[in-house]
């Protein structure tokens, strides 16, 4: 019986793996398979649960019940976030590279735990300096968070399928892993709004605190390296050569054109991000849909397309040349030049909801909040399905020209970069907003994200690298790399 059980097992994880688009499995390859359909789906579960009120908890809290007035003050927390985040993104990544992974990621769930606990006792009476702590800890999380995951897996990933020489099946499996984020995230929405009805979003924030403490402790048993990258793993660079890492990112930038312009590209393009997340999007939700529950519906909707638009991204991205669509899909995606476009047509057609207008009973919408919403529906759709295409290309490119031993490091400095370029907007748009309105700020972000987008054209004019010759090894190096070769 005990030789059974392993059988059966490997079995099952093979099964996994090929549901996730992986047809020729190695042991090691399905058993990182097992692990993220465990995490992700965890993790979508653990943070989207308030994504719906969160930022309006919080304006409302410091707007004294306005959450319109509050968001220049959350626009102030946002940037003190950004700055935190920007000052140890860089750092913590090389740390990752350093130490590990899967103690950076358990650290950054316990920031985040630490910071619903707080935020569930908020009050208008508290001091924003509290408000300030709560901040600087989702900036410590996520400064932590940002790029570890996917250091870890794709540092692994190249060590558990060599014969995945096109990164064909890497793109498979990503899309489907993306399927199952969103339908999670989509699944826990509603659900997320109804508690903080019956209960109170308080509530809702202490749940989320006890999730992030008990996936810090599933992170540090489940993230660890499989045996060929632990190899690579066992000669950690002294504290005096953790500086040799930071250099080596921040020079990697300048190794190639093609780095240089499809980073700073990206940068561009995502500075509107953090705006977008922190600023724009729920307050557009609310000024059309007005209540929680209303909100948790659209999005609900929203997301099941999107899942399934991520998934087939996945398949259909392998009939795609990376070096002619990516510049393409980038100028249509969602967050691109033509998304924030529309969303300026349809924001100055359709200004706001009355407040006292009928609602479909169950679902809570506003009924004449309906053509607008229709409207942005289609918009982030469509807008979703392009930006899949264009994020699963870039990654089969970047996987093999990013080297291993800075991974983790690239994969944080990019996020610090693009802190860097938002901070600066979303101190402008947190006082423009409420103004102006959304017309001119989504006019705003269309510029900005149309200048990424030809930066990003432009890189892929120039050849593409590979890691072994974009990085030289020294002599020493190449002697201990023939040593731990494992294809």
């Amino acid at each position: 019986m005990d030789s059974i059980a392993p059988a059966d097992e490997k079995m099952s994880s093979n099964r996994i793996a090929r549901v996730f688009g992986i047809h020729e499995p190695t042991e090691n390859a399905a058993r990182l398979v097992k692990i993220l359909a465990v995490l992700f789906p965890s993790f979508a579960i653990s943070f989207q649960i308030s994504t719906t009120f969160y930022t309006i908890f919080i304006a409302e809290t410091l707007g004294g019940g306005d959450y319109i007035t509050g968001l220049t003050y959350v626009g102030i927390l946002v940037v003190i976030s950004l700055l935190t985040q920007t000052l140890l993104d860089y750092p913590t990544g090389a740390i990752g590279d350093w130490i590990g992974q899967r103690y950076i990621i358990a650290s950054a769930l316990l920031c985040y735990s630490i910071a619903f606990w707080i935020t569930s006792q908020v009050t208008p009476a508290t001091p924003f300096s509290t408000f300030v702590t709560i901040y600087a800890l989702m900036g410590i999380g996520s400064a932590q968070e940002s790029g570890a995951f996917q250091a870890w897996f794709d540092n692994n990933w190249k060590v558990s399928m060599p014969h995945d020489d096109d990164r064909k099946q890497y793109g498979v499996f990503w899309g489907r892993i993306g399927m199952v984020w969103q339908v999670s995230s989509t699944l826990v929405l509603i659900p997320g709004s109804w508690l903080a009805l019956v209960y109170n979003r308080q509530w809702v924030f202490q749940l989320q605190a006890m999730f992030s403490l008990i996936l810090a402790i599933a992170a540090l048993q489940l993230v660890k390296d499989l045996p060929g990258v632990r190899e690579e793993s066992d000669k950690r660079p002294s504290i005096r050569e953790y500086g040799g890492l930071l250099k080596d990112g921040v020079r990697f930038l300048g190794s190639s054109r093609f780095v240089t312009f499809i980073v700073l590209g990206e940068v561009v393009m995502w500075s509107t991000g953090p705006v977008w997340w922190n600023l724009i999007l729920f307050p557009l939700y609310f000024t059309y849909l007005l209540s929680d529950v209303a909100v948790s519906s659209f999005r609900t909707l929203v997301f099941l397309p999107e899942a399934i638009s991520q998934e087939r991204s996945g398949v259909w991205s392998k009939r795609f040349d990376a070096k002619t669509w990516v510049p393409r899909f980038r100028f249509l995606q969602f967050g691109g030049f033509i998304f924030y476009v529309v969303l300026a047509i349809i924001t100055s057609i359709f200004p706001s909801t009355p407040l006292d207008s009928p609602v479909i009973p169950g679902l809570d919408f506003p009924i004449e909040g309906l053509t607008p919403t229709t409207l942005i529906f289609i918009v982030f759709v469509i807008s979703s399905a392009f930006g899949g295409f264009a994020q699963i290309l870039t990654q089969r490119v970047m996987i093999d020209v990013i080297p291993s031993k800075i991974r983790n490091s690239m994969y944080s400095l990019q996020p610090t970069l693009i802190m860097l370029a938002s901070a600066p907007l979303i101190a402008l748009f947190g006082w423009l907003i409420p103004q102006y309105g959304f017309p001119l700020t989504f006019t705003i972000c269309s510029l900005v994200t149309l200048t990424g987008a030809l930066l990003v054209r432009k890189a892929f004019t120039y050849p593409i690298p590979k890691a072994d010759e974009v990085i030289i090894a020294s002599q020493e190096e190449a002697s201990e790399l023939q040593e731990l070769e494992v294809t």
